[in-house]
Protein backbone atom coordinates (compact mmCIF):
# COMPACT_ATOMS: atom_id res chain seq x y z
CA UNK A 1 0.00 0.00 0.00
CA UNK A 2 1.26 3.62 -0.91
CA UNK A 3 2.61 5.56 1.80
CA UNK A 4 1.67 9.14 1.83
CA UNK A 5 4.74 10.03 4.29
CA UNK A 6 7.03 8.69 1.51
CA UNK A 7 5.40 10.60 -1.16
CA UNK A 8 2.90 7.97 -1.99
CA UNK A 9 5.34 4.81 -2.65
CA UNK A 10 5.78 1.94 -0.35
CA UNK A 11 8.40 1.73 2.30
CA UNK A 12 10.24 -1.72 1.92
CA UNK A 13 13.08 -2.65 3.97
CA UNK A 14 15.71 -5.45 3.01
CA UNK A 15 17.66 -7.12 5.01
CA UNK A 16 21.61 -7.77 4.47
CA UNK A 17 21.03 -10.88 2.64
CA UNK A 18 19.05 -9.24 -0.21
CA UNK A 19 22.11 -7.56 -0.76
CA UNK A 20 24.60 -10.50 -0.42
CA UNK A 21 21.67 -12.80 -2.58
CA UNK A 22 22.30 -9.59 -4.73
CA UNK A 23 26.15 -9.32 -4.53
CA UNK A 24 26.15 -13.17 -5.00
CA UNK A 25 24.22 -13.23 -8.06
CA UNK A 26 22.10 -15.62 -6.51
CA UNK A 27 20.07 -16.64 -9.78
CA UNK A 28 16.55 -18.03 -8.73
CA UNK A 29 16.36 -14.85 -6.55
CA UNK A 30 17.90 -12.33 -8.66
CA UNK A 31 14.54 -11.54 -11.15
CA UNK A 32 12.90 -10.34 -7.66
CA UNK A 33 15.94 -8.44 -6.14
CA UNK A 34 16.13 -6.78 -9.30
CA UNK A 35 12.30 -6.01 -10.03
CA UNK A 36 12.74 -4.72 -6.22
CA UNK A 37 15.62 -2.49 -7.41
CA UNK A 38 14.26 -1.12 -10.52
CA UNK A 39 11.04 -0.46 -9.08
CA UNK A 40 12.71 1.91 -6.10
CA UNK A 41 15.24 3.46 -9.31
CA UNK A 42 11.12 4.63 -10.71
CA UNK A 43 10.54 5.91 -7.44
CA UNK A 44 7.87 3.29 -6.87
CA UNK A 45 8.83 2.19 -3.76
CA UNK A 46 11.41 3.51 -0.82
CA UNK A 47 13.64 1.27 -0.34
CA UNK A 48 15.60 1.21 3.28
CA UNK A 49 18.37 -0.76 5.06
CA UNK A 50 20.29 0.25 8.32
CA UNK A 51 23.80 1.16 7.89
CA UNK A 52 24.62 -1.55 9.58
CA UNK A 53 24.08 -3.32 6.29
CA UNK A 54 27.38 -1.87 5.29
CA UNK A 55 29.24 -3.79 7.45
CA UNK A 56 27.36 -7.57 7.02
CA UNK A 57 28.11 -7.37 2.79
CA UNK A 58 31.42 -6.60 2.93
CA UNK A 59 32.88 -9.42 0.11
CA UNK A 60 30.94 -11.81 -2.44
CA UNK A 61 31.10 -15.26 -1.69
CA UNK A 62 33.97 -15.90 -4.55
CA UNK A 63 35.95 -13.81 -2.73
CA UNK A 64 35.33 -15.43 0.40
CA UNK A 65 36.00 -19.13 -1.28
CA UNK A 66 39.01 -17.89 -3.04
CA UNK A 67 39.91 -15.65 -0.30
CA UNK A 68 41.13 -13.14 -2.67
CA UNK A 69 39.18 -9.67 -3.23
CA UNK A 70 38.49 -7.96 -6.32
CA UNK A 71 37.99 -4.71 -7.37
CA UNK A 72 34.80 -5.17 -9.47
CA UNK A 73 32.85 -7.03 -6.76
CA UNK A 74 34.08 -3.57 -4.56
CA UNK A 75 32.72 -1.64 -6.87
CA UNK A 76 29.15 -3.01 -7.03
CA UNK A 77 29.04 -3.45 -3.35
CA UNK A 78 30.38 0.48 -2.94
CA UNK A 79 27.18 1.39 -5.53
CA UNK A 80 24.59 -0.22 -3.04
CA UNK A 81 25.22 2.63 -0.91
CA UNK A 82 23.71 4.80 -3.28
CA UNK A 83 20.23 5.68 -4.28
CA UNK A 84 17.81 4.48 -5.15
CA UNK A 85 18.74 2.59 -1.45
CA UNK A 86 18.24 5.32 1.69
CA UNK A 87 20.31 4.03 4.53
CA UNK A 88 18.98 4.75 7.74
CA UNK A 89 21.51 5.62 10.60
CA UNK A 90 21.79 3.97 13.78
CA UNK A 91 20.78 5.41 17.03
CA UNK A 92 19.86 5.39 20.23
CA UNK A 93 16.21 4.99 19.92
CA UNK A 94 16.78 1.99 17.46
CA UNK A 95 19.03 0.55 19.70
CA UNK A 96 16.68 0.48 22.54
CA UNK A 97 14.28 -0.99 20.13
CA UNK A 98 16.26 -3.28 19.12
CA UNK A 99 17.61 -4.65 23.25
CA UNK A 100 13.28 -4.52 23.72
CA UNK A 101 12.60 -7.10 20.70
CA UNK A 102 15.86 -9.29 21.97
CA UNK A 103 14.43 -8.91 25.66
CA UNK A 104 10.76 -10.11 24.78
CA UNK A 105 12.31 -12.79 22.26
CA UNK A 106 14.25 -14.45 25.36
CA UNK A 107 10.61 -14.81 27.40
CA UNK A 108 9.64 -16.67 24.89
CA UNK A 109 13.03 -19.13 25.10
CA UNK A 110 13.85 -17.58 21.46
CA UNK A 111 17.25 -15.87 20.43
CA UNK A 112 17.03 -12.78 18.87
CA UNK A 113 20.88 -11.99 17.69
CA UNK A 114 21.73 -8.16 17.53
CA UNK A 115 22.20 -7.58 13.79
CA UNK A 116 18.85 -9.03 13.52
CA UNK A 117 17.11 -7.20 16.00
CA UNK A 118 19.07 -3.78 15.20
CA UNK A 119 17.58 -4.21 11.72
CA UNK A 120 13.87 -5.21 12.74
CA UNK A 121 13.98 -2.16 15.21
CA UNK A 122 15.24 0.34 12.43
CA UNK A 123 12.54 -1.11 9.68
CA UNK A 124 9.98 -0.65 12.83
CA UNK A 125 11.25 3.11 13.57
CA UNK A 126 10.91 3.82 9.94
CA UNK A 127 7.37 2.72 9.85
CA UNK A 128 8.05 0.10 7.02
CA UNK A 129 4.78 -2.00 5.63
CA UNK A 130 7.53 -4.85 4.39
CA UNK A 131 10.88 -6.20 5.48
CA UNK A 132 12.08 -8.23 2.80
CA UNK A 133 14.50 -10.80 4.03
CA UNK A 134 16.13 -14.74 3.18
CA UNK A 135 15.86 -15.65 6.80
CA UNK A 136 12.89 -17.95 7.73
CA UNK A 137 13.47 -17.50 11.45
CA UNK A 138 12.91 -13.94 11.29
CA UNK A 139 9.08 -14.61 9.70
CA UNK A 140 8.34 -15.40 13.54
CA UNK A 141 8.42 -11.51 14.41
CA UNK A 142 5.83 -10.35 11.76
CA UNK A 143 3.37 -9.83 14.75
CA UNK A 144 5.71 -7.93 16.74
CA UNK A 145 6.51 -5.21 14.56
CA UNK A 146 3.65 -4.80 12.41
CA UNK A 147 4.93 -5.15 9.02
CA UNK A 148 5.19 -8.13 6.87
CA UNK A 149 8.01 -10.10 6.57
CA UNK A 150 9.33 -12.56 3.48
CA UNK A 151 11.41 -12.51 0.74
CA UNK A 152 10.87 -10.12 -2.13
CA UNK A 153 8.89 -12.31 -3.88
CA UNK A 154 6.22 -11.51 -7.35
CA UNK A 155 7.80 -7.92 -7.07
CA UNK A 156 6.23 -6.90 -9.73
CA UNK A 157 2.45 -8.36 -9.07
CA UNK A 158 2.17 -6.88 -5.93
CA UNK A 159 3.03 -3.16 -6.97
CA UNK A 160 0.02 -3.63 -9.23
CA UNK A 161 -2.59 -4.40 -6.05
Amino acid sequence: MPDPAAGGRRRVYWDADCFLNYINGVAERLPDLDACLEAARKGEVLLMTSMLTIAEVAFAETEKARRALEINIEQKIAGLWQPPVTLVEFHQLIAVRAVALMRAAMTRGESLKPNDAIHLATAQHMGVGEFNTYDRKLLKYAAEVSFTIGPPMNFQRRLIE
